[in-house]
């Protein structure tokens, strides 16, 4: 689990939430009042609040009603942390509890006090390096450029993303067969590993683009 945990607190609001996931590079948060955690918050819930075409009308000044949404109280658009577990909970019980209550975070609890969280990311770099014996990303054995490679089946993913430049959602989520929100969970351990970028347009569908950072010179090289 992670121990660090970045929180907010249930008075604090819309903007406030939008600020810190954009400063620390998160997305998502439990709520907490004092130690006690109480909700979750994530980008998904500000998407719902506030649409990507309101979100563009609070930038250029904003109607007065997204005003108003955007200056909402965190606890009023949070979700109630029902969902917690304990620190020497079972890895495979916490599997089963994220899955079965379709979550991607749960906060770790013990007496009553957050204590750590925990997310499907965090999941699948123990089970990669469990399985693989080395951690998520590594370097190809024989490889001789600084290029990781991820050891799980969304390296296919990326594959698709540095041959395309760029991928929608719906278009990943058609050729593998599973739903948009699993791409999207796929383009996030992509993302924290710089790999790749999750974009979400103003106008438009949601995308995970290359992360020219890394791939643009290589990109522009094999073009000529």
């Amino acid at each position: 689990m992670v121990r660090d945990v970045i929180s907010v607190t249930p008075e604090e609001t819309f903007y406030d939430v939008v600020e810190l996931f954009a400063r620390k590079k998160i997305s998502g948060a439990p709520v907490v009042k004092g130690d006690r955690p109480i909700g979750i918050v994530s980008e998904s819930d500000l998407m719902r609040l506030i649409s990507a075409k309101d979100m563009v009308s609070l930038v250029e000044g904003g109607r007065k009603d997204v005003k108003e949404k955007a200056e909402m109280k965190v606890q009023d658009f949070m979700k109630p942390a029902l969902v917690t577990v304990k620190p020497d909970d079972d890895l495979r019980d916490v599997i089963k509890t994220m899955n079965a209550k379709d979550v991607n975070r749960v906060p770790v609890v013990q007496k009553n006090k957050l204590v750590g969280i925990i997310t499907r990311a965090d999941v699948v770099s123990v089970i990669s390096e469990y399985l693989t014996e080395h951690p998520l990303v590594r370097k190809r054995e024989g490889d001789t450029e600084d290029e990781p490679v991820l050891e799980t089946n969304i390296d296919m993913l990326l594959a698709l993303v540095k041959e395309k430049g760029s991928v929608k959602f719906s278009d990943a989520a058609k050729k593998f067969g599973v739903p948009e929100k699993m791409i999207e969970e796929w383009g996030t351990i992509l993302e924290e590993y710089r790999l790749a970028k999750l974009h979400y347009p103003p106008i438009g569908t949601p995308a995970i683009k290359i992360n020219k950072e890394k791939y643009g010179r290589k990109r522009k090289n094999s073009e000529g």
